[in-house]
């Protein structure tokens, strides 16, 4: 009985040292074979900006984007009251005080506190004046503030393009109180016309 077990535990034992590694999950070796490779691939022409520095310069601290930089835009700011530098600061504070004074006067009419009264276009007229106001006290705070008195403009010379343009007088100490001037005189000068338009001729506008 002995002799037969004999060959089969012999045989045991030279598998064993023949497969010294041991099997199972820990048997092989891990190995982590890549599937596929990503490679960088340089463009042949560089790609185009759509957002850059103005002129190209980074310390500027503006950036040119197709909307800022299109014409169509351009022309649009170059004719507001505020970006049109041949107009005098005086003349253009005018122009945006009449339009405020003159589209603040039904907002306050209509919602103000004594819209159900009959003094209702006295209080929106009111109201939008002691706004204008409050706005021309603003605008003189910001230009004791920014401005000091006898120093140059600190507007850019330089239009997009790179064009040279002269200095916008309005920011200046001068030219700033002048645009606020202006603004307080066409603001009031606008609440009186809207009032005039709505309350005196009573012209029959469909909110009132």
């Amino acid at each position: 009985m002995a002799t037969a077990y004999a060959p089969m535990a012999s045989q045991v034992m030279k598998s064993g040292l023949v497969h010294s590694r041991p099997r199972g999950l820990s048997g092989a070796a891990l190995t982590r074979r890549p599937r596929f490779t990503v490679k960088a691939i340089q463009p042949e022409k560089p790609t185009y900006q759509v957002v850059q520095p103005i002129n190209g310069d980074p310390f500027i601290g503006s950036l040119e984007t197709p909307v800022t930089s299109s014409p169509l835009v351009a022309w649009y700011l170059s004719n507001l009251p505020a970006y049109r530098t041949a107009v005098s600061p005086l003349l253009r504070g005018i122009e945006v005080g009449l339009a405020h004074g003159y589209l603040l006067v039904g907002p306050f009419a209509l919602t103000g506190p004594l819209r159900n009264t009959p003094v209702h276009g006295q209080a929106g007229a009111l109201g939008a004046a002691g706004l204008v106001t409050i706005l021309s006290v603003c605008l003189t705070m910001y230009g004791v503030a920014s401005f000091n008195e006898g120093d140059p403009s600190t507007a850019p010379t330089l239009t997009l393009t790179g064009r040279k343009k002269e200095a916008d007088k309005l920011q200046t100490a001068d030219g700033w109180a002048k645009f606020t001037g202006g603004f307080f005189f066409g603001g009031i000068s606008g609440v009186l016309w809207a009032y005039f338009l709505l309350y005196v001729l009573d012209l029959p506008y469909y909110f009132k």
